[in-house]
């Protein structure tokens, strides 16, 4: 199996802006091996279908969304798993990742610090970057962090330290990444994040925030109540364990939740230069079999970021940024509900604030 190592001297901390176009030169070697590899599965047919270049638009307004039609999707995807509860168990009797097939594999992650074999294909730890069968957009995959561990649809810092050093590894300005916990949309109960090339902005990258508390902000002017994130520097594992923090606190309360990660302009509004951003959507809870089908379009990770796939024409020729404005607003949690969350976060971020700030004390005294 192709391994793809890497250290934090291969993380691209800023990149191009939208007004410099991202050529096939300026490509990272991550995204020449993804892209490659992506095209490559797509002419061997390996995926359930073709995905033709999809009819896109900007909807009118001003959170500039982006509706995309892609009628094969609902009709050809894998039947997504009944989905009872945020912290539903692993079962190795359901379709799950280590039942995919080979030629849908297109290499391992491994970093460099990490040490072992990393030719060892049974390793637990193994990251594997696998095509979605069933494609949202261009360069759709699947990262599965440890898939033979078989953990649940659940973040583990681990997982989410994996994720944020899969973005940082890309120099294209429209490399997404995201992960839709159960009750959220998620249709497979086997931990694993999407990530795709959108080649439009989205309004998130810049959209105005206010702060909650250390490390925690809070989306300000937006259809939906959500939390924003931003990587300092190259502190992964500090972003990482926050997130965690964060989203544990969902799980042991069972709030449904969808990450979104993605390039973007500082909190302090500082144009000139890209950082990661990363949300955070509590949302109302999905149950059963997802079923897009009786449905304009999901609101899951793509949606609450402003990407809107949609599966009828008749619905992307009409949809509306208020339409879709309302249908977000719907999943979103209450004011009430949201308020009581960050009540709640705040004093488990406080707490693990003290604990950094006492860590760096300790280290400089000694």
């Amino acid at each position: 199996m192709l391994c793809y190592t890497y250290s934090e001297d291969d993380f691209v901390q800023d990149i191009a802006s939208w007004d410099d176009h991202v050529g096939e030169e300026q490509l990272s070697k991550f995204d020449v091996k993804l892209r490659y590899g992506w095209d490559q599965a797509m002419a061997n047919g390996a995926f359930r279908y073709q995905l033709d270049n999809l009819p896109t638009k900007i909807l009118d307004g001003p959170l500039n969304f982006v509706a995309q039609l892609n009628i094969k999707r609902i009709v050809e995807r894998r039947k997504p798993q009944n989905i009872t509860s945020v912290s539903q168990a692993f079962n190795s009797e359901q379709f799950n990742f280590t039942k995919i097939k080979k030629q849908e594999i297109l290499f391992s992650l491994k970093n460099k610090k990490m040490g072992k074999d990393q030719n060892n294909e049974q390793e637990t730890d193994q990251n594997l970057l696998i095509i979605n069968v069933s494609p949202l957009i261009y360069g759709n995959v699947l990262l599965v962090p440890g898939i033979n561990k078989c953990q649940p649809q659940i973040l583990t810092e681990e997982s989410i330290t994996v994720a944020l050093e899969c973005v940082l590894l890309s120099t294209h300005r429209g490399f997404r990444l995201g992960f839709n916990s159960l009750c959220g949309f998620a249709s497979v109960n086997h931990l694993h994040f999407h990530a795709f090339y959108l080649d439009q902005p989205l309004n998130i990258e810049t959209t105005v925030v206010k702060k909650v508390c250390d490390d925690c902000y809070e989306l300000a002017e937006y259809p939906t109540r959500g939390l924003a994130f931003q990587l300092e520097g190259l502190n992964v594992s500090h972003l990482a364990k926050v997130l965690h923090i964060i989203t544990n606190y969902f799980v042991e309360n069972e709030i449904a939740h969808n990450l979104f990660v993605t390039r973007g302009t500082p909190f302090d509004c500082d144009n000139e230069r890209t950082i990661l951003r990363a949300f955070l959507w509590p949302r109302q809870s999905e149950y059963g079999v997802k079923n897009e089908s009786f449905r304009p379009f999901s609101t899951a990770l793509c949606e609450l970021a402003g990407h809107i796939p949609m599966y009828d024409r008749e619905v992307f020729e009409t949809a509306t940024e208020e339409g879709v404005s309302e249908a977000l607003r719907k999943a979103s949690l209450s004011e009430d509900e949201f308020q009581k969350v960050k009540d709640d976060i705040i004093p488990l971020l406080a707490r693990n604030h003290a604990n950094g700030c006492e860590k760096i004390f300790n280290s400089v005294a000694s």
